[in-house]
């Protein structure tokens, strides 16, 4: 094979590998505007779609447990969960992808000090990101993001730290 065929062959070779694995990133880091994108994640053990959640207003969260920022975060919606329960808010309070590379406490740790309140309510879903969910929703691997998506299954906003963008997270509540 010539020098030219090899660095065709090579190139032809690596633009099949780049378009391989573009549709697994091309809703990566979705912004508000958007629809928010088919991702699983992990609860009491099992693998569930986030698109079983369409049809309902969501707030996706994701968070690593040694974040002081996200403790307090999920302290104020504890605090607030009966409002968010009655605006129809459904929580996705989900514990990030390998928790951000750090160590901390375990989600039942920060869920008994912190959010006692919320134990049993119907519209907390409580787990964690898989690589997958982490690859769409978090590719810069911020310790704390938060997505709310409204029932069309649209983004409605992206942000972080709950605990001081409370009065954004009840407006998207009381819609």
């Amino acid at each position: 094979m010539t020098p030219s065929r090899r660095l065709y062959a090579l190139v032809f070779v690596s633009t099949l590998l780049v378009a391989s694995l573009t549709p697994a990133f091309a809703n990566a880091d979705p912004k508000a505007g958007t629809a928010a994108p088919a991702a699983t994640f992990l609860s009491q053990g099992k693998s569930v779609s986030l698109a079983a959640y369409h049809g309902q207003k969501v707030m996706l969260w994701l968070f690593s447990t040694w974040c002081p920022s996200c403790q307090a975060g999920l302290a104020a919606l504890a605090q607030k969960h009966k409002t968010l329960a009655a605006g129809g808010v459904h929580l996705i309070v989900l514990e990030n992808y390998r928790n951000g590379g750090y160590s901390g406490p375990s989600m039942q740790q920060l869920l008994n000090q912190y959010a006692g309140a919320v134990k049993g309510a119907p519209n907390w879903t409580i787990g964690a990101a898989t690589q997958e969910l982490a690859n769409v929703y978090n590719v810069k691997s911020y310790p704390d993001i938060y997505y709310l998506i409204g029932a069309d299954g649209k983004i409605e906003t992206v942000d972080s730290a709950p605990s001081a963008s409370m009065n954004r997270i009840l407006t998207f509540a009381r819609r």
